[in-house]
Formats: C-alpha cells, sequence, structure tokens
C-alpha cells in the first residue's frame, strides 16, 4: 500500500458537538416542561432539576469551550500536533470514523492523550487527504505490530 501525501489540517471546535449539547438540552428542558405541567404545584422537586439541566448543560458548553483547537499534520510518516509545545512525533488512533466526523486520540511522548473531534467544513479540501492520511497511518500501525509480533519458533523449554 502507498504512503498518503503530506496534509495539514486546521482543527476548530466541532460544529456537531455543541448542535447536541444544544440538542440534549433543549429534550431535557421539552421532558421538564412536560413534567411541570403535570404537577398541581410547582415544588422543590422541579426547581432542583431545572438547576441539573442548567448545570450540566453550562458544564457541556465549556467542556466544548475547552475543546483543543490547532493544526493537525501529516508528513507522510508521522504525525505532528501543533498544541503540544514540542514539535516531536504523536501517535493518531483513529476511535470512529462517521465519514464526514472522525473521533481521533492524539499522543505524543510524555504528554496527556487529546481527543479530537475531526470534521469536514464547506469548502475544505482537504478532508478526503486527511481521512486518507488517517487511515493509511493505521495500516502502518497495524504492519509494524505484525511485524513486532511473529511468533517465536523453536523449544522454549
Amino acid at each position: 500500500m502507498h504512503r498518503a501525501p503530506a496534509v495539514n489540517f486546521l482543527v476548530k471546535r466541532s460544529r456537531w458537538h455543541v448542535k447536541l449539547i444544544v440538542c440534549i438540552t433543549l429534550l431535557a428542558v421539552a421532558a421538564l416542561s412536560a413534567f411541570a405541567s403535570r404537577q398541581a404545584l410547582l415544588d422543590v422537586q422541579i426547581f432542583l432539576l431545572a438547576a441539573v439541566i442548567l448545570i450540566t448543560s453550562c458544564i457541556a458548553f465549556l467542556g466544548w469551550k475547552q475543546s483543543p483547537e490547532g493544526t493537525l499534520r501529516w508528513n507522510g510518516q508521522h504525525w505532528f500536533w501543533s498544541n503540544f509545545a514540542t514539535s516531536s512525533e504523536c501517535r493518531l488512533q483513529l476511535l470512529m470514523d462517521f465519514q464526514r466526523l472522525v473521533l481521533v486520540s492524539i499522543e505524543a511522548e510524555g504528554r496527556t492523550r487529546a481527543y479530537l473531534w475531526l470534521e469536514t467544513m464547506h469548502g475544505n479540501t482537504h478532508w478526503k487527504s486527511l481521512r486518507r492520511a488517517i487511515v493509511s497511518s493505521q495500516v502502518l500501525i497495524e504492519d509494524t505490530r505484525k511485524v513486532n509480533t511473529l511468533p517465536v519458533e523453536g523449544d522454549l523449554s
């Protein structure tokens, strides 16, 4: 298999992620409204549920706001992530692939693992090249594992 060509991809906060947060919040508010309309009195339970919805939605939104942004670069052999202080090579692992949305984890030596939601955006011509590079790098990792785990033949006693 040929290696994928070099590619740079600008990673921004996931639009899909924030849309999911908004939809779940609206669904929770609708469920709370339906529950409250069936009650004779507005009691402490309803206010507690409203507070829980508000707090969890704010936490989810703040988590989205703090999601990493930067440039993901494939040079044909190694991955590089601009948010790591050093420009050392990284290990990228494909976790989920939904064609237009991809979840990957990226980790450099001595750095904590970062999870990136990569998604295609209108006018982004590098999406297909990025996906080819991700798949190509996963195949390279599998080939390396197979070479490193060849069975040992002979008497081991």
